[in-house]
C-alpha cells in the first residue's frame, strides 16, 4: 500500500502512473492529511465493480428467498430500490457536501 499527498501526485503524475502500471499497488491519495481518493489499475477497478455487482445480486436473491411472497420483489425492483438508497446516502454524506 502506498500513501501519497495530492501535492506530490500533481508533480509526479507520469511516474506514479508508470509505477501503478508496473507494480499494480493501489495508491491512497491524501489531502490535508485525510484520504480523498484511491488510484488503482483500471482492470482492478472493473474487477471490483463486477464483484460488487455479484454480491448485490446474491444479496437480492437471499432477501427474496427469505421474504414471504407478498413482500418479494423482482431483481429489477431491488436494483431501483438499492440505487435510490445509495443516492440518498450519498446526499447525506458529509464528504459530498464538501465536494
Amino acid at each position: 500500500m502506498k500513501i501519497m499527498p495530492v501535492s506530490e501526485l500533481k508533480t509526479s503524475l507520469g511516474k506514479v502512473m508508470a509505477d501503478l502500471a508496473t507494480e499494480g499497488v493501489p495508491i491512497y491519495v491524501t489531502q490535508h492529511g485525510r484520504a480523498k481518493a484511491v488510484l488503482l489499475k483500471y482492470e482492478e477497478y472493473e474487477t471490483l465493480l463486477e464483484k460488487l455487482d455479484d454480491l448485490e445480486d446474491a444479496l437480492a436473491m437471499a432477501l427474496a428467498q427469505a421474504s414471504p411472497e407478498e413482500e418479494a420483489m423482482t431483481l429489477e425492483e431491488y436494483g431501483h430500490q438499492r440505487a435510490y438508497q445509495m443516492h440518498s446516502e450519498a446526499q447525506k454524506s458529509p464528504s459530498s457536501a464538501r465536494a
